[in-house]
């Protein structure tokens, strides 16, 4: 007696090349939907977390700098016990202090600002970098085409410039993906290859 066995393996097979033809041809899909998973990952490392692309803190803000992030001026609101006590004359404001003399010019500048407020970024007191203060940067981060498929980048060329400043300054790389960043494109890849084939 014999066994007969007939199978559709070639034709699945033949099936399933010509859609993963299809995907390697025009990747922008795929390419496109890891970006879109990968940046609020990569946001948040940065920009809350103030990790650069190995894991490790990018930094420490000074204590100068902080008063201009927290609002913590010297003519600034005054606490004690929790409780607002009072201002300072001039009290977040611009002062005289900030006219300056541009030694090229020969011209004061700044005493259009004097008596105006100081602006308020309503930002805490943990000093670690997250590089962002008016959010500007972070707000600016983007998925865009990149010529060969879709990336994370920078829609404004001059925030572009300044991630590149703020990775010299510390030396360390920033916007790089870090090891688990790139295990979650992967991921995301083969999920979107998978539903691709079923459809």
């Amino acid at each position: 007696m014999s066994i007969q066995y007939t199978s559709n393996v070639s034709l699945i097979a033949g099936q399933y090349t010509k859609k993963l033809i299809e995907l390697a041809e025009n990747p922008d899909a795929m390419l496109r939907t890891v970006a879109f998973a990968v940046l609020p990952e990569l946001k948040k490392r940065v920009h809350i977390d103030g990790k650069d692309s190995s894991g490790n803190q990018i930094g420490t803000y000074s204590p100068d700098y902080m008063k201009l992030r927290t609002g913590n001026y010297k003519n600034a609101d005054k606490f004690s016990k929790g409780k607002n006590v009072g201002k300072n004359k001039n009290a977040g404001t611009f002062t005289d202090a900030t006219i300056r003399l541009n030694k090229k010019t020969g011209v004061f500048t700044g005493e259009d600002k004097v008596g105006k407020a100081r602006p308020q970024y309503h930002r805490s007191n943990d000093p670690k970098v997250i590089i962002s203060l008016t959010r500007q940067l972070e707000n600016d981060e983007s998925v865009l085409p990149s010529g060969t498929g879709y990336g994370i980048g920078f829609n404004n060329p001059f925030n572009f410039q300044k991630s590149q400043w703020v990775e010299a300054i510390y030396k360390k790389a920033i916007w790089k993906l870090t090891e688990e960043e790139k295990a979650l494109a992967k991921t995301v890849a083969e999920k979107f290859v998978e539903d691709f084939l079923k459809t």
